[in-house]
């Protein structure tokens, strides 16, 4: 268990290699990815920065033009991955691809058709509004007049024909015809009206001829593009994996290059620092002393610096680290709070739903969510405003997220739904938990405070085991005096409840010592003032009684509207109006059941649970590396796992 609600345990490392061997242990280290390597901190004498390559910009540069000559390729099945010995090769195959000029070519030979392709659809459409005119095109235009098409609109066209404009009039659209000199005065008409408008083609004969015309060389040019993406693709279908591994180790070149601006040295040893986890040190020891036939020296670093942060979950919650992330990501020496918000979120939303129709509608929708980023549809049938809304605050992976953080609660509203014999407000009358009840209500109650209770005593206990790790012995005991505060009034509260307070009462005495054992060793630990915050410690219990106050406020909305659509039965046409208010009433309940549980479960989590042992703003864990797909990696190549 340790492990899952503990970041990854960092450690700093310092590696001396020869500088000889120096690009042959950068490129391991990138293919093993588990060091974060960082600018030098050792101080010496005679250690300067270790000089950097002269080939950068050579790399850079073919490495610009490899990246253009991938994209205009065409992906094909992956082949057999490829190794380059050394920088050298690698250059001289970048060097000697003939296909540059020939793809190049191609590829702008498309776009110029594309372009011409695109101008003539353009007109095509213009022509095909002006399909009712049936004269000459060349009388449209000349020196002394000046024509449009615009969108039928008969306020508009009254208007025109005030400034001596003819108008020839079709079924959708019309020309307008003005003398020159009068441009001013149609545009002024234009903008106050608003309304669709295209300038005439200045093309001589028919529509009908001109649309064939168009039509043909519209035919000729696919043709023309046609043969050019076969072209690319023969010459993809023989290159594209060698041009992609060229373009992917000239990649890791460039990192590898940039790596060294870190780094320091003598003119014989480079030296390498960075953060990795304890259990990868002996791998990187391994992999390296192979690749360098032995001649590095390895050890750790002790340091006070925050080390970076590696959340350690397993794969199944990991999903959840991004609830935890939006919030803050935890420091290397905090708890990681993922496992606990994954367990307790869902029962949260669930309990605040309530109700097993909704749940279903919920559970439903989060399949859909889940399915259709995976598979998005080639044509969406959502309305772009509302999709382009969507993604403006929030990503696909975002929503695919939402989507299974939801799936768990909803299966959990469904389940709680039918103890309590909720289906969107309805019941079926059998035995269940009625929550609008007195006693259902109570109970309820009682439930979210010992929820209160266990979560912020949950919190106060993490913050003294992240303090008592740190060595911050004080504030350690601060949680405990904290802890025995509120232990204490939970328990005063009851007796005082249940009028079982008396100063001969041992439950009594206890909560009272508690109470003021606690409020000696905060005082102690953090100074008077700090019992400002008892006040404090009561709100936060107290405030998941609003799990219960939403669940209430679902119900009786759900209700209002069944009552309604009820009542209408039997009124004849009025059941129409009934069903109505019902649908826009359970779509609203829906709406409020996903966002409002969401909101508050994740509330309820951050502010109450989070601020007693929670401070997050730590450094990402970022390792120097980077997947391979064309090109082997050192391990491979070498025959060795570093196991």
């Amino acid at each position: 268990m340790s492990k899952i609600i503990l970041p990854a345990k960092m450690k700093k490392i310092r590696i001396f290699v020869p500088k000889s061997k120096l690009p042959q242990a950068l490129e391991a280290l990138h293919d093993l990815g588990v060091l974060q390597i960082e600018p030098i901190t050792l101080s010496v004498e005679g250690l300067k920065n270790v000089e950097a390559s002269q080939l950068y910009n050579t790399v850079n540069e073919y490495y610009r033009r490899i990246k253009g000559l991938e994209s205009i390729l065409i992906p094909v099945e992956r082949k057999n991955r490829i190794n380059f010995a050394n920088l050298n090769e690698l250059l001289d195959k970048a060097k000697n691809l003939t296909i540059y000029e020939t793809v190049t070519r191609l590829a702008q030979t498309e776009q110029n058709l594309k372009s011409k392709l695109k101008f003539l659809n353009d007109r095509l459409d213009i022509l095909n509004k002006l399909s009712f005119y049936k004269d000459d095109l060349s009388y449209l235009w000349g020196k002394n007049v000046y024509s449009i098409i615009v969108k039928n609109d008969d306020t508009f066209l009254s208007e025109v024909r005030k400034i001596e404009a003819s108008i020839i009039q079709g079924e959708d659209y019309s020309i307008v015809v003005i003398p020159s000199g009068k441009e001013s005065q149609l545009g002024d008409l234009l903008k106050k009206y608003k309304v669709e408008s295209y300038e005439i083609i200045k093309l001589e004969g028919t529509v009908t001829n001109n649309i064939r015309k168009i039509k043909e060389e519209t035919n000729e040019i696919e043709s023309q593009l046609r043969d050019i993406k076969n072209e690319i693709r023969k010459i993809s279908e023989d290159y594209y994996n060698l041009v992609a591994a060229i373009r992917e180790q000239l990649e890791i070149e460039l990192k590898k290059l940039e790596v060294v601006s870190k780094l320091l040295g003598t003119s014989t040893i480079a030296i390498i620092e960075g953060w990795t986890t304890e259990n990868n040190i002996k791998k990187i020891e391994d992999v390296l002393n192979k690749i360098t036939d032995g001649s590095l020296v390895i050890f750790p670093v002790d340091t006070n610096e925050t080390p970076p942060t590696l959340l350690n979950n397993p794969k199944r919650i990991s999903f959840f680290e991004f609830f935890i992330r939006f919030y803050s990501l935890p420091q290397a020496n905090e708890i990681d709070p993922t496992v606990i918000f994954a367990f307790v979120f869902p029962i949260f939303f669930g309990f605040m739903i309530g109700d097993a129709g909704y749940g279903i509608i919920i559970l439903a929708l989060s399949l859909w969510l889940i399915h259709r980023v995976d598979h998005p549809p080639k044509k969406s049938h959502i309305p772009k405003p509302i999709s382009r809304f969507v993604l403006s605050i929030m990503s696909r992976r975002s929503l695919k997220i939402l989507g299974k953080a939801m799936l768990p609660g909803a299966i959990i509203s469904i389940a709680l739904g039918i103890i309590f014999d909720n289906y969107f407000g309805f019941q079926l009358n059998y035995p269940h938990f009625e929550v609008l009840s007195s006693f259902g209500l109570i109970k309820l109650l009682l439930i979210s405070g010992y929820v209160g209770v266990a979560m912020v005593d949950l919190g106060l206990i993490f913050g003294f085991i992240v303090n008592f790790r740190n060595g911050h012995m004080r504030e350690a005991l601060g949680k405990i005096g904290w802890l025995l505060i509120a232990m204490g009034i939970v328990i005063l509260g009851l007796q005082i409840l249940r009028h079982q307070f008396s100063t001969t009462n041992v439950s009594s005495i206890a909560s009272l010592i508690m109470v003021i054992a606690g409020l000696g060793i905060v005082v102690y630990a953090e100074k008077l003032q700090a019992l400002m915050e008892v006040t404090t410690i009561i709100s936060h219990i107290l405030s998941y009684t609003r799990l219960v106050g939403i669940l209430l406020a679902s119900v009786t909305l759900a209700l209002v509207f069944d009552s309604i659509f009820e009542g209408t039965i039997g009124h004849g046409i009025m059941i129409i109006f009934g069903i109505i208010i019902l649908l826009i009433g359970q779509l609203l309940n829906i709406v409020i059941a996903i966002f409002e549980p969401g909101i508050q479960g994740a509330r309820l989590i951050y502010v109450e649970f989070f601020s007693k042992f929670y401070k997050g703003n730590g450094k990402e864990f970022k390792p120097f590396g980077g997947q391979r797909s064309f090109t082997l990696s050192t391990l491979e190549k070498n025959d060795f796992q570093g196991k």
